[in-house]
């Protein structure tokens, strides 16, 4: 039933095709040479070599995929002794449902990529299927061995002897020689490798489950648990499909979510009428902080998502209300199954997305995904090892666990055009939930949540305001102390600093630190910057790395500045000879907004890891404390000693100097807003304490 539409119409098709183009041929070969006489003429001796190898399509081997190989598709069908296909030509055919044989939907899938329908052959691949691995032959030649024996006679000699006439006569000693030839052949010998493939022919390459979790759902072992499949309604756009539990269906060892044809034409809604059909497992119950986990294998196909993830929205009432959008995600894009994309919605506000390598291909084998939520923090994890975490204003809803395959549409911008290949499966071995988090202890943080109690101060034995008197470096400009900081002066960072550095700029004045943007002093400039105004930058001498960071500031309120908190190397810094990458650790504080942090970092001069925080108060008007942690492969950011956001992932790992400046830009002003040319401009500082911990 299923491919009975498609089946008629390639007959259709074809059958009107060759009635109008030309009578059978004797066999597929000839139909090829007369159809493609054009091409032909390439050289059709090396062309018939494509039987030596897999091109999806060329069923008749003539080195083309054209409608000449599904008439070649349609005549083998129809009477099979008379008109042949080589075993290659058959291999290289069935490309609608792969691995289910030669049948009229592989002339109808030839006929749509030569019309430009499709793009990609196979169309589509069975359930399970394994393409057969290449296989080696060994042929040993016939062997001939030649012995030769040599047989030597001997006649005796006779010697007679008289006392008065001595008489000898001699025997001749005749060596005759036989040659007997011996032929040894030795019959070919095939030798032929294989792969041995585990149970379904998917590899496991992730952790064991946790059976001991608080929820366990074992597909492996048949159990749903507290799961069931979507049915009988459609998302709306992006997701061009519609849900049928057929689609989302627990078989032998693993869940199996099918992205296929839509199996009623009429499914859909007023506002959207989706192609295609997905498939979608979800919980009935909701679930808060603690560890989720799957094993899963996704789809590897432009146009579709395989995903696991927590969501909850409008469409859940609880008590009588609807509640907000909260989600976490776990997405793997079938255009490249070597990433996978994490993101978050917090009362339906996302852009949290962080795209991460994961070193192999999800499509080709199980992995273990996975993502610790805890109070203003998520973690999450590849293979039971931490790949990413983000702190803040993360969900706070108990949602339900859900994971869907399904195509996208209106978004080829992200997905890749999606095209048309069904069906199409994500599996799935198990899905755990424990509520006592990854590593057995849920946590708190109280940023998000001040019932929870008081996270604890990365500084400790604080004294004055807040500063760590006892931290590894103290630079207390209160106490007029300079420490390891000198002012920058003499030069310019140019494009988009649109200010020259002066140490005038950058001055201690009764106990603060100030950091000033003001008109330029004089006519300085260089070949490639000439900037328009002066800035103040405070750096240290010595370099620094993991560890703790912090000062105490009051930044500028005016569009166009930033006042900043940071580390840095790049190439100006040169140590046992060799330029240091950019690395850099950025606090900064746009003038447009002083109500918001922009908190950033570059790795070997990759950036784009900006994140702005709602700091709940106006930074221009008070002092507040700003500070980050720097540790191996993370880094934890702070206000006023409460964590505000994390980063994992390839963060920097160059010892670099701690700086501060103020400065108006050019040319960025959809980032900063245009800066009007008001001067002087003021940050204030109080201190600076870097502790090694």
């Amino acid at each position: 039933m299923k491919n009975s539409f498609k089946r008629c119409l390639a007959a259709l098709s074809a059958s009107a095709m060759m009635a109008t183009a030309m009578p059978f041929a004797a066999n597929a070969d000839e139909t090829a040479d007369v159809l493609n006489s054009d091409r032909i003429t390439i050289g059709s001796a090396s062309a018939k070599i494509a039987d030596q190898g897999i091109k999806y399509g060329d069923a008749n081997l003539d080195g083309y995929v054209t409608v000449s190989d599904a008439v070649a598709i349609l005549q083998y069908i129809a009477n099979r002794d008379k008109y042949t296909l080589k075993p290659q030509g058959i291999t290289n055919g069935d490309v609608f449902n792969r691995g289910d044989g030669i049948t009229a939907s592989d002339a109808l899938s030839i006929q749509k990529y030569d019309a430009g329908a499709i793009i990609v052959l196979p169309e589509s691949y069975m359930p399970g299927y394994v393409e057969p691995s290449e296989t080696t032959t060994t042929t040993t030649q016939p062997t001939t061995t030649t012995t030769t024996t040599t047989t030597t006679t001997t006649q005796p000699t006779t010697t007679t002897t008289t006392s008065t006439t001595t008489s000898t006569t001699t025997s001749t000693t005749t060596t005759t020689t036989t040659t007997t030839t011996t032929t040894t052949t030795t019959q070919p010998t095939t030798t032929t490798t294989t792969t041995t493939q585990p149970q379904n022919g998917i590899p496991d390459l992730g952790t064991p489950m946790n059976a001991s979790a608080t929820m366990v759902s074992n597909f492996k072992a048949g159990q749903a648990g507290d799961f069931f499949a979507s049915d009988g309604w459609t998302n709306g756009k992006p997701f061009d499909c519609y849900w049928y539990k057929r689609n989302a269906e627990i078989k032998g060892d693993h869940l199996e979510l099918v992205i296929d044809q839509k199996w009623n034409a009429s499914d859909g809604n007023p506002d959207w009428m989706p192609a295609y059909s997905g498939g979608e497992f979800r919980t009935n119950e909701f679930y808060h902080y603690g560890y989720y986990e799957t094993s899963m294998q996704a789809i590897k196909n432009d146009g579709v998502v395989s995903s696991f993830f927590t969501y909850t929205g409008p469409s859940d009432v609880v008590n009588g209300q609807k509640n907000p959008w909260d989600e976490i995600d776990i997405e793997i894009l079938g255009k490249d199954t070597t990433k996978v994309q994490l993101n978050y919605y917090r009362n339906g506000q996302g852009g949290h997305e962080k795209m991460i390598d994961l070193g192999f291909d999800a499509s080709e084998a199980y992995h273990t995904y996975g993502f610790d939520w805890q109070p203003g923090k998520i973690t999450w994890y590849i293979d039971g090892k931490e790949v990413w975490s983000m702190s803040g204003d993360v969900p706070v809803t108990p949602s339900k666990i859900m994971m869907n395959a399904w195509p996208g549409k209106t978004v080829d911008d992200w997905l890749r055009a999606y095209n048309g290949r069904t069906p199409l499966t994500a599996r799935y071995q198990w899905v755990t939930y424990d509520k006592n988090g990854k590593n057995g202890q849920s946590q708190q943080n109280p940023w998000q949540d001040p019932n929870q109690g008081q996270q604890q101060d990365p500084n400790q034995g604080q004294n004055n305001g807040g500063m760590n008197a006892n931290a590894t470096m103290v630079s207390n400009f209160s106490a007029g102390q300079a420490g390891d900081f000198f002012a920058s002066d003499g030069w310019t960072n140019g494009k988009p600093f649109d200010c020259w550095w002066y140490k005038q700029n950058a001055q201690i004045n009764n106990g603060l630190l100030e950091l000033k943007i003001d008109r330029k002093y004089t006519n300085d400039q260089n070949p490639d910057w000439n900037p328009q105004y002066s800035g103040g930058e405070f750096r240290t001498n010595g370099f620094y790395h993991y560890g703790y960071y912090e000062t105490e500031m009051k930044a500028i309120k005016c569009d166009g500045v930033v006042s900043s908190f940071f580390t840095y190397t790049g190439p100006s810094d040169v140590v046992n000879g060799q330029k240091n990458p950019w690395d850099e650790i950025d606090i900064e504080i746009l003038g447009k907004d002083t109500t918001k942090v922009q908190l950033n970092y570059y790795r070997n001069g990759q950036g784009g890891h900006e994140k702005m925080i709602d700091l709940g108060f106006d930074a221009s008007q008070e002092f507040h404390r700003y500070g980050f942690d720097w540790q191996p492969g993370k880094i934890t950011w702070y206000i006023d000693g409460k964590e505000v956001w994390s980063m994992s992932g390839d963060v920097p790992v160059t010892p670099s100097k701690i700086m501060m400046n103020a400065w108006p830009g050019l040319t960025v002003d959809d980032w900063l807003n245009h800066y009007p040319g008001q001067t002087p401009l003021t940050a204030y500082y109080k201190w600076v304490t870097y502790n090694k911990q």
